[in-house]
């Protein structure tokens, strides 16, 4: 995130226990670089930002809300391990801190959210994505798909929200965002499709209910440093930062 794009917000430290050349060039702008939490000043901060996996998102949070710190999580995914998730929100209450989850790649979890007031009938999400997006995914591999072959749109996976997450970490976080946002993973299904056409990473939501139906087409941009992703998820943390750092909110 680039000085000025958060007004409001101001990065204390960062946590990066690998030696990689994104650790020199923090160092070098001046940004204290720390290896794990436990340096970390915990009174300065009022919220940690958690942007590496779903296991570090496992490793980090108890501690990060136990200091009574707002988390700000990427890795959604790692929530729908319910008794994972229930940790996290008594660790929330009891500390009294709270936890942010960006929007990613995907839009309308407004409605989503606001359709639990009702009546919901139905949530589907079809991801499609190029190949090459696909191709080291664990489902991908362990099902033995050759993507390389693929000439035309193909389905490769089709069911719950949890083995979409468990057999495309990189590619279906979005899976992880409806679900939390609807409060019934049982209730979304979730289709994978390898297309060589695809303009670009395609996520296609729709619901249905008492408040009537919904749907929603996003043709995201891959982002230039992953593939795997779409700029747009990037994008959606600085936007959460914004509004962290704003006196005006949007819910």
């Amino acid at each position: 995130m680039r000085a000025g794009e958060a007004p409001g917000v101001q990065i204390a430290a960062v946590v990066e226990p690998q030696a990689i050349p994104a650790r020199d060039t923090l160092a070098a702008a001046g940004v204290p670089v720390h290896t794990d939490l436990a340096t970390l000043d915990w009174d300065s901060l009022d919220a940690v930002l958690e942007a590496a996996s779903q296991a570090a998102l496992r490793a980090i949070a108890p501690e990060v809300l136990g200091h009574g710190v707002d988390l700000v999580a990427l890795s959604a995914g790692a929530t729908l391990d319910t008794g994972f998730l229930t940790s996290l929100l008594t660790a929330a209450a009891t500390s009294g801190a709270r936890i942010w989850v960006p929007s990613g790649a995907i839009g309308a979890l407004d409605v989503i959210r606001a359709s639990r007031v009702g009546h919901v009938e139905s949530i589907t999400l079809t991801t499609t994505k190029p190949p090459v997006a696909l191709v080291d995914a664990p489902w991908v591999v362990e099902q033995g798909i050759d993507l390389s072959c693929v000439t035309r749109p193909r389905v490769i996976f089709a069911g719950g929200p949890v083995e979409a997450v468990r057999g495309f970490p990189q590619n279906v976080n979005v899976a992880a965002l409806l679900a939390l946002a609807s409060d019934d993973p049982g209730r979304l299904r979730v289709t994978v499709v390898a297309d060589p056409d695809a303009p670009g990473n395609v996520h296609e939501v729709e619901a249905a209910g008492s408040f009537g139906t919904m749907r929603l087409r996003l043709e995201n941009r891959p982002s230039e440093a992953n593939p795997k992703t779409s700029a747009l998820a990037a994008q959606s943390v600085i936007a959460l930062l914004r509004q962290l750092g704003s006196p005006l909110r949007f819910a």
